[in-house]
């Protein structure tokens, strides 16, 4: 059985009056030569012994002719055995080829298993013999062990696939891997064709079939994106052509390649109007435009797929991507110095100047009326200057008097509206190199640091003071504080581990701050008041879980509310900003609300103080006030009102499509700016 397999794929049409050794080189000659792409060396083997190597000239059934030294010999076929190469550089050595010569002669005397130890003994005198590597990839797949078949046809592409046509096997071998779902395998022995066989008549379709791989299933995107766009150059009259487009400006979109997938969806959109991906083109596309900042040209894509579309699940995410349109993104075309906005501050009698803080210093801008306008005065580029290099900038805090910088290594600078100085607060000075919040009243100017809390206080010219556990046995486990919240009693502070610690600012004591409602672990993301009551986001990395705590100003009557869950990306979770202000919406009561049942009074009876105790009961305490809370994750910017049975969950759109880390979060006149990692986003607030 094995023999027969083997006279199947190697022979054809053996003729019978020749020499069985030479009939099958020359056979095999005529059935290869079409795919050469070299010059063809031909190795001659007498039966005397004699063995030399030249060039192919011509052959017809009887004779052949060689270039020998500059000679053209014309030989029989009868009595010499022919083997084609393309390299000189594979011609074996005489053992070698006798080796092979007699695993030829024991597969006609169907000794298989005897012949795969000549070729493997060819191989190992002459490892560069790709007729013994093929033979031995015949055997190996007769026997069904493709792996090692797989390997052997591989030596054969990679050493002379001009004389070989390996297509069928590893097509084969590729479609088999495919239907079993081992994708990696197919595209390998796909490859191998589209490489070694760049001419062959599949080479077309397979290109489409393993670009698609590569990228569907295996999400390759390095390999796959090449391969379908030269597909769709070289091949677009495939039927393949139109889904290799579309993907083709969905992955430079999904890869930031923006401008270049807005050019090649439109392309698609114009080639292929009625497709059944041209709504997705169109998202795509309008996508695109939302991460440009292209508002105006992302709704118009979304609203004509919104209109056109009776497909719900399509009409919903162009109603998604509508609902994006309602942020504003500025970015560095915005004179922004950085897109990575790290810190925001409100400033102006108004509230409506905006101090940005980035790693290439800070700007100021007038937002006034929905205006996005640079202030045009010295002040930005002083503090930008007033460092040795531009600030890595953190924090910022600023009233009608002064603003507040705070530097990641260059400690803090200080810029008086009243005088026009700049002072600079850095570690050359003593002070901590690191700054990560700042919190100011008429009494004292905070600062959180990598060393500690530091307190300025205000009308005194003594030192400011430096909060840690050596100096002021502040209760941490690290000096390390990440932000801070000030109240006229109370000074509250967080470190990075989750220790939450108050200071008393009547008695100048520090104090540890505990909550059932606070798990073990939870870490401490940013503070904020409204009102009468304390806010504060927060993460637990050991539950994957992040949320919100609110409480009384005193930290009294804490309730601790889980927002997200099953978070894996560490971004995702630790990034969680909130603020609040009282909520005056009205109540509005149920219509058709059943009118109270009026009950007669109650027999009168005789007075006894028993029955007095019984009768009176204590008032329970009030309702907390209720909120209008904002907060902003990587994902999405939740609008939440606290009222008692009243809850409600309102999820504003997201800022934009893809991957944002979230930094920053400020409400003011009616407007929240929200700082990315890619740019200052704004949005109304309904």
């Amino acid at each position: 059985m094995l023999y027969q397999k083997f006279i199947k794929q190697t022979h054809a049409k053996i003729q019978k009056t020749h020499r069985l050794f030479a009939v099958i080189a020359f056979i095999g000659l005529f059935f290869y030569q079409h795919l050469a792409h070299s010059q063809q060396y031909v190795i001659v083997d007498s039966e005397n012994g004699d063995r030399f190597t030249g060039i192919w000239r011509d052959g017809t059934e009887t004779h052949f002719e060689i270039e020998y030294q500059e000679q053209i010999l014309r030989l029989p076929l009868m009595g010499h055995t022919l083997t084609f190469i393309s390299d000189i550089a594979n011609v074996p050595d005489r053992t070698a080829a006798k080796y092979f010569r007699n695993g030829i002669m024991l597969l006609e005397l169907k000794m298989p298993e005897k012949a795969m130890n000549r070729f493997e003994a060819a191989i190992e005198e002459f490892p560069r013999y790709p007729a013994a590597h093929y033979q031995l990839g015949l055997l190996y797949k007769a026997n069904d062990d493709n792996i090692n078949a797989l390997e052997r046809f591989r030596s054969v592409a990679i050493l002379d696939a001009a004389n070989f046509d390996l297509v069928p096997h590893f097509r084969e071998f590729g479609d088999a891997a495919l239907a079993d779902e081992a994708y990696a395998e197919a595209v390998d022995n796909y490859q191998l064709i589209l490489k070694y066989y760049p001419e062959h008549e599949s080479v077309p379709g397979l290109s489409y079939i393993t670009g698609f791989l590569l990228v569907e299933q295996l999400e390759n995107y390095d390999a796959g994106l090449p391969l379908l766009e030269s597909a769709r150059q070289q091949y677009p009259n495939m039927a393949s052509h139109e889904k290799a487009f579309f993907l083709i400006g969905k992955l430079q979109a999904k890869i930031d390649q923006l401008e270049t997938a807005l050019y090649t969806l439109q392309g698609f959109i114009m080639r292929y109007p009625v497709s059944e991906w041209v709504y997705e083109a169109y998202l795509t596309r309008a996508e695109v435009n939302l991460k440009l900042g292209r508002t105006a040209e992302a709704r118009n894509e979304a609203a004509q797929v919104y209109e056109m579309s009776v497909d719900e699940a399509i009409r919903e995410r162009a109603k998604q991507i509508l609902d994006q349109t309602e942020w504003t993104v500025y970015t560095q075309a915005d004179d922004l110095p950085d897109n990575r906005i790290q810190a925001i501050a409100a400033d102006g009698t108004d509230g409506t100047q905006l101090w940005v803080g980035t790693p290439n210093g800070v700007m100021l801008f007038e937002t006034k009326f929905n205006n996005w306008i640079p202030i045009p005065n010295d002040v930005p580029k002083l503090i930008n200057s007033a460092t040795e290099k531009v600030p890595d900038v953190r924090a910022i805090a600023a009233n009608s008097e002064e603003v507040w910088v705070g530097t990641r290594s260059q400690g803090a600078i200080h810029y008086n509206k009243l005088t026009g100085e700049i002072q600079v607060y850095s570690p050359v000075d003593e002070y901590p190199a690191w700054f990560k919040d700042i919190k100011m009243d008429d009494a004292d100017i905070w600062f959180a640091t990598d060393k500690g809390v530091v307190r300025k206080i205000r009308g005194t010219v003594d030192p400011p003071i430096v909060y840690n556990r050596r100096e002021s046995f502040i209760p941490v486990d690290k000096d390390n504080i990440e932000t801070l919240l000030l109240t006229p009693t109370t000074l509250w502070g967080a470190s990075p581990d989750g220790d939450i610690v108050t200071f008393d600012r009547e008695t100048d004591e520090w104090d540890s701050y505990r909550s059932t409602e606070i798990r073990e672990g939870t870490a401490i993301v940013g503070f904020d008041t409204a009102e009468d009551q304390l806010l504060f986001t927060w993460y637990n990395a050991a539950e994957k879980a992040n949320g919100y705590f609110r409480a009384d100003l005193d930290g009294l009557n804490g309730k601790s509310t889980t927002l997200d869950i099953g978070i894996e990306d560490a971004n995702d979770l630790k990034n969680i900003y909130i603020r609040g202000i009282l909520d005056n919406t009205p109540i509005v009561s149920e219509e058709n609300e059943t009118p109270p049942v009026e009950t007669p009074d109650p027999p009168t009876s005789e007075f006894s103080p028993e029955t007095e105790l019984i009768e009176e009961e204590i008032p329970p305490p009030p309702p907390p006030t209720p909120l209008v809370l904002w907060i902003a994750t990587n994902d999405s910017f939740y609008t939440y009102h606290t009222r008692p049975d009243e809850w409600e969950n309102t999820t504003t759109p997201q800022i934009v499509s893809g991957e944002l880390i979230i930094n920053a979060l400020i409400v003011v006149n009616n407007r929240a700016w929200i700082a990315t990692n890619n740019g200052l986003a704004a949005i109304n607030i309904r």
